[in-house]
């Protein structure tokens, strides 16, 4: 019963000092549970002669090459007579800005800033030209379509090749905790203001070209050069400035990288558990389902590092998962996102997931099947 004492002070000392990560929680659990069942629990054998476990690669390895992940969109081709036929449309200066040194140098996120406001410009040019009736109002309304077309793959290059992307979806700076993630539900409604991005409500609001009678009646100018729809030239501005932030609560958060971590260290560790505790328990004998001290010491030190530390950390996983389900599922119906980004998130989002929740259950059903064995319940000692 020392032991047991033992146990429960150096649990409670635990929380004095910061949560440990879930690797060092592990490698404690598993420490106390073999010097109480006397036989190790880790295979301490080299590499090449230990049995082969099934072993769940980490986000920072499946990860695509940007090389995989880039959509090269066409630009607008604008000849010069083209070019100075609209110099009255607030498209000329916009397009102009894009053969600048700044211009063929934007970050993705930035060049879909710019795509936006290219959509606008080009409804207003377009409005403009067919009041004037100008023949080159087709060929404006031509580039809309082409820009319209392109809108989506624009998009697909921010949540693929983004740094803050990137980072965020495979890049934990460390494991998941119980409590104190920082940003993650920012990150979460982040990746769902980037996926309400390239909502077709939204793109149609952007594009929609309104007729010349009811601008004015809304007290919109056709010549007013204006770079909105809305006749706001602030709108395109403000929603640039919104995605970098969203982008940068991504990058800080990290949070699919670090759910996708934490299952990853928590499988693996706990096939390899799982595969020595089985046998090690069923030689801990109960005789008529009368409990020993040696099954009580193992019932507090399950409590105290599985049920208190480990499974804390897996609830907050497993919520954070079911919250971004919804997400995955749109993306891997996207077909502006590529088959290796798509294979990136459906390894860890849903294979994976399912492989980490299996070894999670197959522990707990080891624990279930021996305290019922012992007439033990999982309560704190």
């Amino acid at each position: 019963m020392r032991l047991a004492g033992v146990v429960l002070i150096l649990g409670l000392l635990q929380g004095c000092f910061g949560a440990p990560s879930i690797d060092d929680t592990m490698d404690e659990y598993t420490t106390r549970l073999s010097r109480v069942l006397d036989t190790p629990l880790v295979d301490e054998r080299s590499p090449s002669t230990q049995p082969l476990n099934p072993t769940l690669a980490l986000p920072s390895q499946t990860y695509p090459s940007l090389t995989e992940l880039g959509n090269n969109v066409t630009a607008l081709n604008i000849n010069i007579r083209e070019f100075y036929a609209i110099q009255d449309c607030e498209l000329g200066r916009i397009v102009a800005e894009r053969n600048t040194a700044l211009g063929k140098t934007q970050l993705p996120s930035q060049r879909l800033g710019y795509e936006h406001r290219v959509l606008k410009a080009l409804a207003n040019c377009e409005t403009t030209l067919q009041g004037a009736q100008d023949p080159i109002a087709a060929t404006v309304a031509s580039w809309r379509k082409q820009k319209q077309a392109q809108y989506q793959s624009v998009w697909a290059n921010v949540v693929q090749t983004s740094t803050e992307m990137r980072l965020g979806l495979s890049m934990a700076a460390s494991p998941l905790q119980a409590s104190e993630n920082k940003d993650a539900n920012a990150s979460i409604n982040a990746l769902n203001f980037i996926n309400g991005l390239a909502g077709t409500s939204i793109l149609k609001e952007v594009v929609e070209v309104q007729p010349e009678t009811k601008r004015k009646e809304d007290g919109y100018s056709s010549n007013s050069g204006d770079s909105g729809i809305n006749g706001d030239a602030g709108v395109a501005d403000y929603d640039s400035r919104e995605l970098e932030q969203q982008l940068q609560i991504i990058a800080s958060s990290r949070l699919p990288a670090k759910l996708w971590q934490t299952q990853a260290i928590l499988h693996n560790r706990l096939v390899e558990l799982n595969q020595a505790l089985a046998p090690a328990l069923n030689d801990v004998h109960c005789e008529n389902g009368v409990t020993s001290d040696k099954a009580t010491i193992l019932r507090n030190v399950f409590y105290l590092y599985f049920i208190e530390e480990i499974q804390p950390i897996a609830s907050t996983l497993n919520s954070y998962h079911y919250q971004l389900q919804p997400l995955w599922d749109q993306w891997s119906k996207n077909t502006a996102l590529s088959a290796p980004f798509k294979a990136h998130i459906h390894t860890h989002a849903v294979e994976n997931f399912t492989l980490y929740s299996d070894a999670m259950k197959a522990h707990v059903v080891l624990w279930q099947d021996f305290l019922g064995r012992c007439n033990l319940s999982p309560t704190a000692p």
